[in-house]
């Protein structure tokens, strides 16, 4: 009896040691750092290869969107730790960029894996790039596909480019040698400098699954192949792109959002034009107030900024006197911005504040009885009253003082 059960512990403690049973070497997987997603036309799949289906009986007969993906593959063994190897040439030298078609994502990836001979690995994606055309069709589908792949990480970059999205995996920035990596890092840097919003691709999935929330993605253009300008945020409706902000409406935002350091400067005058102060926030704090009074809801957003002067141009020495006046020009312009923000977002029906989801939590009963879907909720937002007022404090004026 002692031998059956010493034999019966020892397979169980074999099953217990059994090891990375499903791994798979560096050199054996092609590893994915950025993908671009572009619309394709009939055109393009006459010489798709026959790998989910046969030519011409793709079960839908008659597709809205068909799917370009550019795919950018780290060639192993390339990478450097560092800027060496730049110059212009990073993707030539240290990615491989295919291109593939397909009805879906599924297929157009399945294609693609059928010209490789290493199995497709998407756990070190770093960025997916989105065309604003596939964008205002909606992202439903793509979102299914990566949603569905537990390799991707919810960490990685989802963002908007105008037009042709292959374009960012084909740009070559001379001090990174993986055009992926070094955008994914810029948007990282961003964050960090108070330049972006944190919205990353789980982020994102979050606030289209929100009732009260729509989401929003950067926006980026390629300058000359070899820069990458960081021009604004993509604000949807559901998962469709709806519209587009300036960079400057990316502090706007962030200021009304969220407590974040600031990172962007505004230029305000106090001498009819012919002086100009440029002043930055360091810090931004907002209070958000919701209230429904007689059925109809209302919102006032108080913005806290704490700035310094960074250059004065053309202008006589600041003084007390003057500092107040500086401090409600800057609060004035950045008043006007936030309400174009807000004009803008709202004639969408595109609630990226989600200020919906705190009158849901607020005011439960009214919103259980009258709004009760994100599409009524959206027409109500639209006509919702929403008084922005900002406040800054100017905490260092520079190195003269009268």
């Amino acid at each position: 009896m002692r031998r059956t059960l010493h034999i019966i512990l020892m397979i169980f403690l074999i099953l217990l040691l059994t090891g990375c049973w499903d791994r798979y070497e560096l050199e054996d997987r092609a590893n994915i750092l950025g993908i671009a997603i572009d619309l394709a036309q009939e055109k393009d799949l006459s010489d798709e290869p026959e790998v989910t289906h046969r030519k011409g009986h793709f079960p839908i007969k008659k597709r809205e969107t068909l799917y370009k993906v550019t795919a950018q593959i780290a060639v192993p063994g390339k990478i450097k730790l560092g800027p060496e190897g730049g110059g212009g040439q990073g993707s030539e030298k240290t990615a491989w960029v295919l291109e593939t078609f397909g009805h879906t994502m599924k297929d157009a990836m399945s294609n693609l894996q059928q010209q490789l001979a290493e199995k497709l690995y998407l756990g070190h994606l770093q960025i997916v790039v989105v065309s604003d055309e596939i964008a205002k069709r909606g992202l439903s589908e793509i979102n299914d596909y990566l949603r569905r792949d537990y390799e991707v990480r919810r960490t990685a970059w989802m963002i908007v480019n105008e037009k042709d999205a292959s374009k960012v995996m084909k740009s070559a920035p001379p001090i990174e040698t993986v055009p992926s990596i070094y955008l994914s890092s810029t948007l990282d840097h961003a964050v960090r400098f108070g330049k972006l919003p944190r919205e990353y691709l789980g982020k994102f999935w979050t606030d289209i699954s929100d009732d009260g929330v729509n989401a929003i993605l950067p926006t980026v253009k390629v300058i000359e192949n070899d820069r990458i300008l960081v021009d604004g945020l993509a604000f949807f409706k559901d998962a469709k792109l709806v519209g587009r902000t300036s960079s400057i409406e990316i502090g706007a935002y962030m200021g009304m959002k969220e407590k974040s350091p600031g990172g962007y400067s505004i230029a305000v005058s106090l001498d009819n034009g012919r002086g100009v102060y440029f002043i930055q926030s360091q810090k931004r704090n907002p209070d958000i107030k919701v209230k429904v009074k007689n059925g109809v809801p209302s919102a006032s957003i108080h913005v806290k900024v704490d700035a310094v002067v960074d250059e004065e141009v053309n202008t006589n020495r600041l003084n007390t006197k003057n500092l107040k006046k500086l401090e409600q020009a800057a609060n004035n312009k950045s008043e006007e911005i936030c309400r174009e923000l807000l004009k803008k977002v709202q004639k969408e029906g595109s609630d990226v504040l989600g200020l919906g989801a705190r009158i849901r939590a607020k005011y439960g009963e009214y919103w259980d009885q009258e709004i009760k879907t994100e599409e009524r909720w959206s027409e109500v937002y639209k006509e919702m009253d929403i008084k922005v007022t900002v406040d800054y404090h100017i905490k260092r004026a520079g190195m003269e003082w009268n």
